[in-house]
């Protein structure tokens, strides 16, 4: 792969600033493209960004022999990616492992020659309803909805704004799941912070960003190579889901895919339904594990390696990640979010007439944003302006009076 992001300057230095204290790494002249850390006490070498990269690829060097007596591992390479897996070429002594760790899904758009084209074919058999242009235009309807592609060029104070917002409604999705998201802890969080600003300035990497009256409700990270859009981070605000916004942005990535001319778009490794109706091509995502058959302890360092990744995926296959990360959630002390606002009952009101008692709310204030995925699920049935819509709450008690232009609706919390 050409212009590889992850094997880049910008990203290899950062990442060995925040996970190998700025200590240099390893070239090694029987491999290119990849250079290494080594693990302490083993003969085991890992490459630079580990699983944090979307795919490496490698070439063999011809008759090199500074493998000898060693182990490396590579992690995520698609099999996708143009690699010689001929190890001959190096010497007869040195070994190719892969290790099957998660099945990858991308878009093949070489063969279409728009958007449309491609989504007609894609969604011509099944899931015809899948995308719902309605509830797009329905979000565009109720609300001050802009669109941003940051690409080559960002200011300092923007790049700030966003990954704030970025974090939040990161950190809002998995509260809301009880769940510990590992790209939030704060080691790994401070190296994207530090990577992603140089790679977007590089055009290595960008964001794409739905606005709803400036502030970001929508946010897509992405790297890039020569012909291929890596789909890496995406989060949208859960109050705005009737409105279809995660569909919005894989909309929005096509269209950009095709206006310059880039031929994939990749989901890259993991499971989820959305991955796998958007995407025309699956692919296996593997570790190679390179090691010296004529060193014992290079065979027993890599046999090991080997029954542990196939430890983990047979794990991952029982769902056991899930459930480990709830309990590392709970381990943590992360505050659970209150429950009480979960309870609730909806009742059409024939007046919209505002009773004494009620005083009008400021859905601004934080304290009040449990009540917007009900005004945000009440627009979407009742379609007309934001603006339009006022929300009232009973003087002591947890009733809410959410109130349209022609209709409103009585929420009552128990």
């Amino acid at each position: 792969m050409q212009n590889n992001p992850f094997t880049s300057k910008i990203f290899e230095t950062a990442w060995l600033r925040h996970f190998n204290d700025s200590k240099p790494s390893h070239r090694f002249n029987f491999i290119k493209n990849i250079s290494f850390i080594k693990k302490s006490f083993i003969p085991l070498y890992i490459n630079v960004g580990k699983n944090l990269t979307k795919g490496v690829s490698y070439n063999f060097v011809e008759g090199q022999s500074d493998y000898k007596g060693k182990v490396f591992l590579l992690y995520d390479i698609p099999d996708y990616f143009e690699v010689s897996e001929n190890t001959d070429v190096v010497s007869e002594g040195l070994v190719l492992e892969k290790i099957f760790q998660y099945n990858g899904y991308m878009m093949d758009l070489s063969n279409f020659d728009s958007p449309e084209s491609y989504i007609k074919e894609q969604f011509k058999k099944n899931n015809k309803r899948y995308i719902r242009w309605s509830h797009i235009k329905r979000l565009e309807e109720c609300f001050d909805i802009s669109y941003e592609f940051i690409y080559g060029e960002v200011s300092d104070d923007q790049y700030e704004f966003i990954f704030e917002h970025f974090y939040k409604l990161l950190n809002a999705r998995f509260e809301g799941k009880h769940t510990d998201y590992h790209h939030l802890r704060n080691k790994k969080w401070q190296f994207y912070k530090d990577v992603i600003l140089p790679l977007i300035k590089t055009k290595q990497a960008s964001f794409l960003v739905i606005y709803n009256d400036g502030i970001p409700i929508g946010i897509n990270l992405n790297y890039h190579s020569e012909n291929t859009l890596f789909k890496a981070i995406t989060v949208f605000d859960a109050n705005y889901y009737k409105f279809s916004i995660g569909k919005l942005s894989v909309l929005k990535l096509i269209d950009w895919c095709f206006e310059h001319n880039y031929r994939f778009s990749d989901f890259s490794k993991g499971y989820f339904d959305y991955k796998e109706i958007w995407s025309n091509t699956k692919y296996d995502f593997n570790y190679h594990l390179l090691y010296d058959k004529k060193s014992v302890k290079a065979i027993l360092t890599a046999k090991t390696i080997k029954s542990i990744f196939d430890l983990k995926s047979f794990l991952r296959k029982k769902n056991v990640n899930h459930s480990y990360r709830k309990l590392l959630y709970k381990i943590k002390g992360q505050k659970l979010k209150r429950e009480n606002h979960f309870n609730f009952e909806t009742i059409p009101l024939s007046e919209i007439i505002i009773p004494d008692g009620f005083k009008l709310v400021d859905l601004k204030n934080d304290n009040y944003d449990y009540i917007l995925n009900h005004v945000y699920s009440f627009l979407f049935t009742n379609p007309e302006s934001f603006n339009n819509i006022q929300v009232y709450e009973g003087l002591n008690t947890q009733k809410f009076i959410i109130r349209g232009t022609n209709k409103a609706i009585e929420i009552n919390f128990k």
